[in-house]
């Protein structure tokens, strides 16, 4: 697999709960989830659409609702879940060998992140924070 390119910033995010790293890191993967044509529309073909990480969202969502019911094992199992998750979406929209690299590049990026949560139970807050707000920028940016 390969690596985010924003593995500091996420370490800060997850480990040291920054939010003003969050946001910051959530709006640039946001920007990379966007492409833009040679006239600057944005380019549907090539960019990502919401309906392409509701999925992951919402598994995401259902995990952080369970977590006071759930012991900490169960919910860091169903967050690792997500991994397959997001690499069947991936290979389901990159399709013909066309890919969107700005989907590889959220994959890439919360695979590291879950990776840095680790089972921590503190650490899981933050993850959830991370894949809202990039949701939020995605949308700000104009993402459909």
């Amino acid at each position: 697999m390969a690596t985010c390119e924003f593995q500091k910033e996420i370490d800060a995010i997850i480990l040291d709960d920054d939010a003003r790293q969050l946001v910051a890191t959530a709006q640039e993967i946001a920007k990379k989830m966007i492409q833009h044509d040679r006239w600057g529309k944005i380019s549907d073909r090539n960019s990502v659409s919401t309906s392409q990480i509701r999925n992951i969202f919402g598994t995401s969502k259902q995990i952080e609702m369970n977590l006071s019911q759930d012991t900490i094992v169960q919910s860091y199992n169903r967050l690792v879940l997500l991994k397959p998750k997001m690499a069947y979406a991936n290979g389901r929209f990159n399709k013909k060998g066309d890919t969107i690299p700005g989907f590889k590049v959220l994959i890439d990026c919360l695979s590291y992140a879950i990776d840095k949560v680790d089972g921590n139970y503190e650490r899981m807050q933050p993850f959830f924070n991370f894949l809202e707000a990039i949701l939020a920028y995605h949308k700000a940016e104009g993402g459909k």
